[in-house]
């Protein structure tokens, strides 16, 4: 009887939500595809969450016309180019496709550590361990994010690009970088040098971002007292193209912050070569670009439509521009949900941040009233239902 009011409850909540979701389409937010009559388009439904696809639109005024009518979960482009993208995928024609990375903050390190998988009791609110030990009531699993996840996400994309452009020779005008809407961003290059590239040639691609197999060469090792020391300093390889100077100038900064002084010069010195290498090591697996192998090699890939509404969060995917990704914030900029405020049975929700306002915490189930925004946020992310 409780799972079959929850449920009830979370369908009369979704219907709230489709209804926002029909609003923000309906204001033709600022989508782009370029040569959309060559791409194929899906999105998940609402009332199935299954998703349709092999579809196709002979302009962007079509694509947005049929988002308002459809209002979707999530909506997606395909990243690659056909001669008929509506065809079966054998029949499509592929032309090409974009190049395309996906950072989320299942794939780094963020400092919080991305300990956000959480099980909530509808009726008895935050679960330390798989089940309630008050009720039989089915726990709810929430993916949390919170902001230092972003940050951590960040940081990867930031050093992306620096791969990208300087390695790769990647225009800035030909890579366009969208918030997630959810947990990370996306990076799309658009380039006539990358659009034919089959998967094993994407796959390398990926070897090269992800530093696998790259193993610096020591300096020259003389002995010195009985054990290996290095006597020539490795100064030269700061100067270095590509991962050899990146990773070595990594290694400067940090032995300049722990050398007390002394100078990384003299640091590297008093190393033996098991343990430069080490050092070697542990800074090519930070510096290494953290990335999703599987959408980065896919030809055929969907990815998420910018500037369309993630069905996790209910906020945009918002397309960032190059000169603000260090800056951007997703919980200010990134919210696209307008109403009045609606009353909400909060299940439990950590503290957070939409729109310059601080949520607190809830604790256990409470009944509260907020900014359609943040009721949406909450909806879908299974925390609440509408009262």
């Amino acid at each position: 009887m409780v799972e079959a009011r929850a449920y009830d409850g979370r369908a009369k909540a979704l219907e709230v939500v489709r209804a926002l979701f029909a609003r923000y389409y309906r204001s033709r937010p600022e989508i782009k595809v370029k040569d959309p009559e060559r791409r194929e388009f899906g999105y998940f439904e609402f009332e199935r969450q299954v998703m349709i696809r092999h579809l196709s639109f002979r302009s962007l005024e079509e694509l947005l016309s049929h988002l308002s009518r459809s209002v979707p979960l999530h909506a997606y482009r395909s990243s690659a180019y056909f001669t008929y993208p509506s065809a079966p995928m054998e029949e499509k024609g592929w032309e090409g496709a974009d190049l395309v990375f996906d950072i989320d903050a299942d794939h780094v390190d963020p400092p919080c550590g991305g300990q956000h998988v959480m099980k909530v009791c509808r009726g008895h609110g935050l679960l330390k361990g798989e089940t309630c030990e008050l009720c039989n009531a089915r726990p709810v699993e929430v993916d949390w994010v919170c902001e230092r996840c972003i940050e951590g996400a960040r940081a990867e994309l930031v050093k992306l690009l620096e791969v990208l452009t300087t390695d790769l020779g990647i225009r800035e005008d030909e890579i366009e970088v969208n918030f997630s809407g959810n947990r990370g961003f996306h990076v799309v290059v658009d380039s006539s040098e990358v659009r034919t590239l089959d998967q094993h040639a994407r796959r390398e691609i990926v070897q090269y971002l992800t530093c696998e197999g790259i193993t610096l060469a020591l300096p020259r090792l003389t002995r010195s007292r009985g054990s290996r020391r290095v006597s020539r300093q490795p100064q030269p390889e700061l100067d270095a193209w590509g991962w050899k100077g990146r990773i070595w100038r990594k290694l400067y900064v940090k032995l300049s912050q722990s050398s007390e002084g002394s100078g990384p010069e003299s640091a590297i010195s008093s190393l033996n070569a098991s343990e430069l290498r080490a050092m070697l090591e542990k800074v090519t697996r930070e510096e290494a670009v953290k990335i999703d192998p599987v959408v980065t090699s896919d030809v055929h890939r969907l990815v998420r439509l910018s500037n369309s509404l993630n069905g996790k969060t209910g906020l945009i995917a918002k397309r960032v521009p190059l000169e603000r990704v260090e800056e951007f914030d997703p919980f200010e900029e990134a919210v696209g949900i307008s109403g009045g405020p609606m009353k909400l049975m909060v299940y439990y929700a950590p503290e957070f941040r939409l729109l310059n306002e601080v949520y607190r915490e809830v604790n256990g189930p409470e009944v509260v009233t907020v900014p359609a925004h943040v009721a949406v946020f909450l909806i879908l992310k299974g925390l609440a239902t509408s009262v």
